[in-house]
């Protein structure tokens, strides 16, 4: 608007420039046609000039105008028509992120039929002949979809969307692995940063044991910040873990020591790696770091096999000597909430050494409040040695109905487990297994790729 006002002001400028300059130099233009002759002043004709140009634009101006009537109005019916189209389509969206499937499915047949993309609506009309044939309870439900999300592949456009769907139907349907993995991969090159998709192939290569693409995910989920550090360190420290293990088996100890160095980095108390890397240490002084190393995570643990694995490092010949060096290990600095627990396996330990008087002094150090089902049994076994059977019932009734102690527990589900493993048996999540009391079980975070209960909510139990 301000463009067009600027033209007519320097127009009308033009033709007062043009007028004054003429009328300052007066003369007379003579005009003969056909022995027909005019002499009129210059000035005038000039200005005669300029507003019959003025008239044939103006009339030019209407004629085009008049001319692109039609367009103009077409135009201007696309514009509305594209309005409404993109209205219906937003309307579609929130209705189908709300559940309401089938008012959702009648907004994109409105917009099939308004659309002039020929690719959207043969698309939107596909993906309503395949809802209405779902609502139907069709027996070819899986099949029309399959080949809908096929469909939906070709475009560029969508087809992230066709490879993403292709592989949540591969696990809800519980197909092969390496199916699932195939679409996955198809659909990260159109979303590299899909964190559903990332998080997909990280369990899926590890239910396969493929540790090493494994770890390529991890990486990836925590370079773009889609995981907690607790729950990082926690994975990446147990598919460590298993890759030293496989190097190991291959004697390929020198890259087995890097893995076991970086499970221990990312986490001080996992037994498993504590205990492998102890015996891979070369070198000058790697008998001290591993005595060292075993020692940090015994105070972090309360784990038995770390203590027996200590016990062997020491290279001590009497049982006395081995035991006050376990209660040594006890004025070291650990954490108020283990302390109990850190004198109840010294104490189990002395017991196992037949150094009854320390385990018992130990034993009744501790609050009674405190006392666990396995302190209870080592008193049991220190009153068995007295040959005091009442005392020994007694504690033995005691263990039964005491709390629970350190234990490999899922801090997922709570579930029991005995031994470590990458997967619970029981709640099917990954690296949730660990040595630990079942009372604090709440307190840790978990990794899952949530539970089935929305469109975009996949469940880490599926892959299974």
């Amino acid at each position: 608007m301000i463009f067009k006002i600027l033209k007519i002001i320097i127009f009308i400028s033009t033709i007062w420039y043009l007028s004054e300059f003429f009328s300052e130099r007066p003369g007379v233009t003579s005009i003969n046609w056909m022995e027909w002759g005019i002499q009129i002043p210059t000035d005038r004709f000039i200005l005669i000039i300029i507003l019959f140009s003025v008239i044939l634009i103006f009339i030019d101006r209407i004629w085009l105008a008049f001319l692109n009537l039609p367009k103009a109005t077409l135009r201007r019916f696309e514009a509305n028509n594209n309005k409404k189209v993109e209205q219906k389509l937003v309307k579609a969206f929130l209705l189908a992120s709300h559940g309401e499937l089938e008012t959702a499915a009648k907004e994109a047949a409105l917009v099939s039929r308004n659309t002039k993309d020929k690719n959207l609506g043969k698309l939107l009309n596909t993906h309503i002949n395949v809802f209405n044939k779902i609502n139907k309870n069709s027996n070819e439900n899986e099949e029309l979809s399959k080949n809908y999300f096929k469909q939906l592949t070709d475009e560029p456009s969508t087809a992230f969307v066709g490879h993403l769907a292709l592989m949540r139907q591969a696990i809800f349907d519980k197909k092969d692995l390496n199916e699932i993995i195939n679409e996955a991969l198809k659909a990260l090159k159109f979303e590299p940063k899909s964190k559903q998709i990332l998080e997909v192939l990280l369990f899926s290569y590890a239910k396969l044991k493929d540790i090493s693409n494994s770890l390529v995910y991890l990486n990836k989920l925590k370079k773009l910040n889609y995981m907690e550090d607790n729950i990082y360190k926690n994975i990446s420290a147990d598919l460590n873990y298993l890759k030293a293990i496989d190097y190991l088996e291959n004697e390929k100890n020198y890259l087995a020591t890097n893995h076991l160095k970086e499970a221990f980095k990312q986490k001080p108390s996992h037994i498993g790696a504590s205990v492998k890397l102890s015996g891979l240490l070369k070198g000058i002084g790697s008998k001290t770091k591993s005595i060292e190393q075993l020692e940090k995570t015994f105070l972090l643990t309360a784990n038995p096999d770390i203590l027996e694995e200590l016990s062997k490092k020491w290279n001590l010949k009497t049982s006395g000597s081995r035991v006050s060096k376990a209660i040594n290990l006890l004025n070291k600095k650990s954490s108020q909430e283990i302390k109990n627990d850190l004198k109840i396996e010294v104490a189990c330990y002395a017991i196992s050494e037949e150094i009854w008087g320390e385990a018992e002094k130990l034993l009744k150090d501790i609050p009674e409040d405190k006392l666990t089902n396995k302190a209870y049994q080592a008193l049991a076994d220190i009153a068995g040695s007295q040959n005091n059977p009442e005392v020994v019932k007694n504690y033995l009734e005691k263990a039964a109905s005491a709390k629970e102690g350190y234990n490999y527990f899922c801090y997922s589900c709570g579930n029991k487990n005995h031994n470590w493993e990458l997967y619970c048996p029981k709640c099917d999540q990954l690296s949730t297994i660990d040595w630990m009391k079942i009372e604090n079980n709440q307190n840790y975070d978990v990794l899952k790729i949530s539970s089935d209960n929305g469109p975009n909510r996949l469940s880490n139990k599926i892959l299974n």
